[in-house]
């Protein structure tokens, strides 16, 4: 019984054999971190290989980007530039429309000006053709009651003192009456078949004074021709005329743009060209 306590405790003391299991587990532990950081580089890797592949994804993009946003300023700075271009020749044809605009009402002001001069110088010149006409009526009825008055007189007295000087006066008289009407008659076809008018006729010592008006198709030109006057003995072929024209520059504009500049001033010619003046007057006029 002894032998079997000691034995007993010396099979106690003896050192137990180590279990499978903690053999097994350290293996597996050792394994289960080879395997993790295996995956976790290869991870690592693919990551790399993304980043890089988004990085060149990246960079192409973004020249690409640059590039189109270049295009896209170069674009849109022609087209600005174009539309600058294109609004300043705008403006520039506007200013000068205006510019027109303004040229054209200026002469529409003053084209309205001078045809209400002109209307108030046709006004004035048919009242004075009307005047003439009638002073000349006026010359015609006081011959005839000269004549009347002469009869009258010439009927008071006695037939046998004055027949013969009676019958002789109202020979005179009809004689002067129908030279006046004659003359009148002329001076009214004359005026008719050329448009000359002579108003008045003023004698001074040294010449003759004729106030004309000559009308046309262009305008009416009113003008005074003094006629020298020949002494006893001088050629009548060396008698000299002096043209003044009676033009006023703010009513007779246009007709002075018309005429030549030898009609605008006062000119003195001899007779032989009294012909060759009034044709360029007409001609003027009427061409």
């Amino acid at each position: 019984m002894e032998v079997d306590s000691e034995g007993h405790d010396q099979f106690e003391n003896l050192p137990s054999p180590p279990r499978a299991s903690q053999y097994g587990t350290g293996a597996t532990v050792s394994s289960d971190t080879d395997a993790s950081g295996v995956k976790l580089r290869r991870r690592l890797g693919d990551l790399v290989a993304k980043y890089e592949g988004l990085e060149l994804k990246y960079r192409d993009l973004r020249e690409i980007g640059i590039k189109t946003a270049e295009q896209n300023f170069d674009v849109l700075k022609e087209q600005s530039e174009e539309r600058a271009r294109t609004a300043s020749e705008l403006i520039s044809n506007l200013k000068a429309d205006l510019a027109t605009q303004r040229s054209l009402a200026k002469e529409g002001e003053q084209t309205k000006k001078r045809l209400l001069d002109t209307e108030a110088r046709v006004a004035e010149l048919t009242k004075l053709l009307a005047d003439a006409k009638q002073e000349a009526k006026t010359l015609c009825n006081k011959l005839a009651q000269t004549r009347s008055a002469e009869v009258a007189v010439t009927s008071r007295v006695p037939g046998s003192a004055v027949k013969g000087g009676a019958a002789a006066a109202r020979a005179i008289a009809t004689a002067s009456s129908e030279a006046v009407q004659a003359a009148q008659l002329k001076e009214d076809l004359y005026g008719d078949l050329t448009g000359l008018i002579v108003r008045l006729v003023r004698r001074d010592p040294a010449a003759q004074v004729f106030d004309c008006i000559q009308t046309g198709r262009n305008g009416t030109l009113h003008f005074k021709l003094e006629v020298e006057k020949e002494n006893t003995g001088d050629n009548y072929e060396e008698a000299h005329f002096t043209y003044k024209p009676q033009l006023d520059p703010s009513r007779d504009r246009d007709l002075m743009d018309l005429l030549p500049d030898f009609l605008t001033e006062e000119i003195e010619f001899a007779r032989p060209h009294a012909a060759k003046f009034y044709s360029r007057v007409k001609r003027s006029l009427v061409e």
